[in-house]
């Protein structure tokens, strides 16, 4: 589960990187906040089932940022920009 977390949240961070530029601040709606809260749901489970503690602990600490990033960046944008 942590290795699959991790995977999901490098593609949320790419997709954080991504809609940082003008304009594409609605993608975080779409594609960002679901990896992400996917990324910090396995990484969660990971944690719980015991199982490479650290790389779970690494996917729900990389998800929780991500996911605080998104929300502040879609908070600046009003929620589209």
């Amino acid at each position: 589960m942590g290795g699959l977390g991790c995977g999901v949240s490098v593609v949320a961070a790419l997709f954080a990187i991504l809609g940082l530029l003008p304009l594409l601040g609605w993608l975080n709606w779409f594609t960002t906040l679901p990896a992400a809260l996917l990324a910090v749901l396995l990484g969660f489970l990971g944690v719980l089932q015991d199982e490479q503690r650290a790389i779970s602990l690494l996917a729900l600490v990389a998800g929780v940022t991500i996911l605080a990033w998104a929300v502040f960046r879609l908070s600046i944008g009003a929620g589209i920009i």
